[in-house]
C-alpha cells in the first residue's frame, strides 16, 4: 500500500512539470526593424511662449528619404530650477514626453515647437524619432535651455 502511494505521488509530481512546459508558448512574430534616423545638431532657443527645437535629420538611407519613413517623434522633457540645476555630467530625470506626428520633418531638417512652461527654470530636452509599427530612433544629443 505504502509503494502505490508513492508511485502515485511520483506520477502526480511529473505530471505538474510535464503539464505547464507543453502547449502554445505565444503568437509567432517577426522583431521589429531597426530605424535608423535621428536627430542630430539639435539646437533651442525661447521665442515667445514656445522653446523652438531645430535640427539635421541624419540615417542610413539619408536624410531625403526620411520625409515619407518618419512618422513623428517623441520630445522628452525635464524641468529644473535655476537656482538648484543638476550638474554638467550629472543624468537628467525626465519628467515626460510630448509626441509629435511627421510635420516635424521639414526640408531644412527637423523643427518642433514646445510650450516654454515656467520661468526661471532649465529646460532639458532630447528627441527620439519614430517609424511605422512603433519603431523609435537612436535619441538625440541632451540639450538645456535657459527660461529667465
Amino acid at each position: 500500500m505504502k509503494i502505490i502511494r508513492i508511485i502515485f505521488f511520483m506520477l502526480f509530481l511529473g505530471s505538474m512539470i510535464i503539464i505547464p512546459s507543453c502547449g502554445k508558448k505565444g503568437s509567432p512574430f517577426l522583431p521589429k526593424k531597426e530605424f535608423s534616423f535621428k536627430v542630430v545638431n539639435l539646437e533651442g532657443r525661447l521665442s515667445g511662449d514656445y522653446i523652438i527645437l531645430k535640427g539635421k535629420i541624419e540615417g542610413f538611407y539619408g536624410a531625403r528619404k526620411a520625409t515619407g519613413l518618419v512618422k513623428g517623434c517623441r520630445v522628452y522633457y525635464g524641468q529644473y530650477p535655476l537656482t538648484n540645476p543638476p550638474c554638467a555630467g550629472c543624468p537628467i530625470k525626465y519628467h515626460g514626453y510630448h509626441e509629435f506626428g511627421p510635420e516635424v520633418v521639414t526640408g531644412e531638417g527637423f523643427f518642433c515647437q514646445v510650450q516654454g512652461e515656467k520661468k526661471g527654470q532649465i529646460n532639458f530636452f532630447k528627441v527620439y524619432l519614430t517609424g511605422s509599427d512603433s519603431a523609435v530612433g537612436p535619441s538625440s544629443k541632451r540639450i538645456r535651455v535657459i527660461v529667465e
